[in-house]
């Protein structure tokens, strides 16, 4: 229950890490307004969230839309009556070569991983600020935000955008008791790395390729990384700001 009391916004929770992370706050005794696009799924999501320790309720949105990631911290404040907490999720993969990028392809992911999180950022400080007891905001980057990757140039930039955008908040809203962290996974098993997988030629030596790279043999489950998600939302982490939270197996702590 190291999340008991607390109340906050989860975005992209329909699968894969964002599902993982509202179930794991729920089981610590969050209380967590869950958004997803799809709404089948993240209704889902949502009921099996809030069958744990915490409490969970769906709301349809698409951070995309400025409205929606208002709409969903005013529902927080409405149903819980604070908000102490989002972690700015949801996100779509992104491939190809920077030169065979569309501008739509680009516009896609700034709105999503960008102007999503920036907007989650913003309206959350907002509300915490008016709150007066401070806060912790958690961005979701990628080993992505230190290394590059020539097929994922793009998305590359993106998740750079997310940690720089991160440490910026950290330093200008501690004195408020406002902290702001990124969570950096490597590859997990979630949909989207299935759906890059499945984009391959042979998605099973695709797969033990990447492995391979990996000094335990083995990408992480979502719920590994869910749970460094849960450590900086919890008091346990109070000390912790600015920092990117790299949970990635070792694999950038190598050279080859």
């Amino acid at each position: 229950m190291r999340c008991a009391g607390k109340a906050g916004v989860v975005t992209g929770t329909s699968r894969g890490l964002g599902r993982e992370i509202l179930l794991a706050l729920s089981r610590e005794g969050a209380s967590v307004v869950a958004v997803a696009r799809d709404a089948e799924a993240g209704r889902r999501s949502a009921e099996e969230a809030a069958a744990g320790q915490g409490h969970a309720i769906f709301q349809q949105g698409d951070v995309r839309r400025e409205d929606d990631v208002v709409a969903a911290i005013e529902t927080c404040r409405g149903e819980f009556g604070t908000l102490d907490f989002i972690v700015n999720n949801a996100g779509i993969l992104g491939e190809g070569r920077l030169h065979e990028t569309t501008n739509e392809q680009w516009d896609d992911l700034v709105a999503t991983h960008m102007t999503g999180t920036f907007w989650g950022c913003k309206h959350a400080i907002g509300a915490m600020l008016e709150g007066d007891r401070g806060g912790s905001i958690v961005n979701i980057g990628s080993i992505l935000s230190f290394t590059g990757d020539g097929y994922l140039a793009a998305y590359t930039a993106m998740k750079s955008g997310v940690l720089g955008l991160t440490k910026a908040i950290a330093i200008d809203y501690a004195l408020a008791g406002i902290r702001c962290n990124c969570v950096c996974p490597g590859d997990m098993e979630t949909p989207m790395i299935q759906q890059y997988f499945d984009g391959t030629e042979d998605p099973v030596a695709a797969r033990e390729e990447m492995e391979a790279a990996y000094p335990g043999r083995r990408i992480a489950q979502a719920g590994e990384v869910a749970a460094a998600v849960v450590f900086l939302v919890s008091d346990e982490s109070s000390f912790v700001n600015g920092a990117p939270i790299l949970v990635d197996g070792g694999l950038t702590a190598k050279t080859y």
